[in-house]
């Protein structure tokens, strides 16, 4: 008896069956020997990321330790200091030539320049890890991405407060190299140098002094890191800053002007305000006027002015006196502003606060010989003035409208207090004289004016002012050269 035969289509899909699970392992072992590859490939890369950003972050840590401990060599508190950096990757090196400094004051007269830091190397403690590195520059710790952005780790030794700008600038020299882990030696050759103030002199003679008056102090900065130099500027200060090139930055500060006591100007010339804080930022302001010749017992015209004007705003100080002669005599004092070039203004008068006053000067009796008018615009007592017409009285702004500007709101400024006032109605002399130094600030002149014959002597003339100034003044200057020497290994 014959055997029957499998029909083919049965034996077809049975020799499949067979041929299926043998591929299917391999398919499936394929599948797990990528997926591993990929793990593994994929996974070591994420670990080496991972190394690396630890390893940038011990180096910033260490970068910061450094910081601390050369800042106690190079501003005189220690001699000398070594310190251990803790990285097994990446490398360390002193650059002598790592970034640039230079200090200019701009128009310190009025027209000229004056470098007081020529082009100076600040130098660098660079660790270097790929295309990122973290350095110790100018008394800060600064670090650098691969995409060239920047950032500061920990502040440099710039320190601007209330004016007053202190920046030691901490010069690294040295040489050497390692690999990994290492130790900094560091140690300075002697005390710093101070630059400003100092006995050097300007182009015209004056002294590195303080306060610093006239111009701007521009501090500009070469360096790798000069976005976050500009970002710490911006922070700290609200000066001018600018990117004028590729890795270069510059913060302009503006000098304050005339402060504290002053001699009267000659005629034409004035008092210069500037970066004068917003608001009722003027504290003192007064002034004593001489006859011409300081040992004469009479003024032959009392009639004289300090005025200012921007624009369309026009504000004069008139001290005068219709032939005022002998001690002890009234004088008056008028105030006037405009904001519209003089159709119409703010008059404020007073023909019974200030009187002449004759006394001892230069160790000579009082016997008539000698006069004077002390001028204070910020009296603390109380003093009032009376709102009214006074143009006739001004000696620069004497011509045009004689419009009182009635129904008068100060309401500008937040120490303001809203009161308006119309013809007759009083004020008191300090409120006044801020109210119209806030409008005109933050930066004006005031000019000395005299009139027909006023016989005024500004050479003998003198007084006092005081305001506060904003983030962009500097008025004293505190820059030193700090020298330190490092080697690296």
């Amino acid at each position: 008896m014959s055997r029957s035969r499998t029909p083919w289509r049965y034996q077809f899909v049975r020799d499949r069956r067979a041929q299926a699970e043998p591929l299917g392992v391999i398919l499936v072992v394929s599948l797990v020997i990528v997926s591993t590859t990929a793990v593994v490939t994929f996974g070591f890369a994420a670990i080496e990321d991972v190394q690396s950003r630890s390893e940038l972050d011990r180096a910033e840590n260490g970068m910061t330790l450094l910081d601390s401990r050369l800042s106690t060599v190079a501003l005189g508190d220690s001699e000398s200091q070594t310190v251990d950096l803790p990285t097994s990757n990446g490398g360390y090196t002193v650059d002598d030539d790592a970034g640039t400094i230079r200090i200019v004051h701009r128009n310190y007269d009025g027209s000229n320049d004056a470098t007081l830091v020529s082009n100076t190397s600040l130098g660098a403690i660079v660790y270097r890890s790929g295309d990122e590195t973290i350095a110790y520059q100018g008394g800060g710790v600064w670090r650098q991405y691969a995409d060239g952005s920047a950032r500061m780790v920990s502040p440099p030794e710039f320190h601007y407060r209330r004016g007053t700008l202190t920046f030691p600038l901490v010069r690294i020299t040295g040489d050497g190299s390692a690999a990994g882990r290492t130790t900094v030696r560091a140690s300075s050759p002697g005390p710093g140098e101070s630059v400003y103030p100092s006995p050097e002199t300007y182009p015209n003679g004056d002294s590195y002094r303080n306060p610093v008056e006239n111009g701007t102090v521009e501090v500009t900065i070469w360096s790798e890191y000069a976005e976050a130099w500009g970002s710490y500027f911006s922070t700290r200060t609200d000066g001018n800053v600018t990117y004028p090139g590729p890795n270069r930055v510059t913060v302009e500060l503006i000098s304050i002007g005339t402060l504290g006591d002053f001699q009267m100007p000659p005629e034409t010339q004035g008092l210069t305000v500037r970066g004068m804080d917003a608001g009722h930022s003027l504290q003192d302001f007064s002034f004593t006027v001489r006859p011409q010749d300081s040992e004469e017992s009479s003024f032959a015209n009392l009639d004289w002015s300090l005025y200012a004007q921007q624009g369309q705003q026009q504000f004069e100080i008139h001290v005068g006196g219709n032939g005022v002669n002998g001690c002890n005599e009234d004088v008056t004092l008028s105030l006037y502003y405009s904001d519209d070039g003089g159709d119409t203004h703010h008059g404020w008068y007073s023909d019974d606060y200030l009187e002449t006053e004759c006394g001892e000067v230069n160790g000579k009796p009082a016997d008539g010989d000698e006069i004077w008018v002390d001028v204070d615009l910020t009296p603390d007592n109380g003093t009032t003035m009376n709102f009214e017409k006074v143009k006739n009285d001004n000696v620069q702004f004497n011509t045009g409208s004689k419009t009182l500007a009635g129904g008068t709101t100060f309401d500008d400024h937040p120490t303001d207090t809203n009161a308006t006032y119309n013809g007759g109605d009083d004020e008191h002399l300090s409120y006044v004289t801020r109210h119209y130094f806030a409008e005109l600030g933050p930066d004006f002149d005031l000019v000395v004016a005299d009139g027909n014959n006023a016989g005024i002597g500004e050479s003998g003339s003198s007084g006092y002012i005081y305001y506060g100034g904003s983030g962009k003044v500097v008025t004293y200057l505190h820059v030193t050269k700090h020298n330190v020497t490092a080697t690296v290994g």
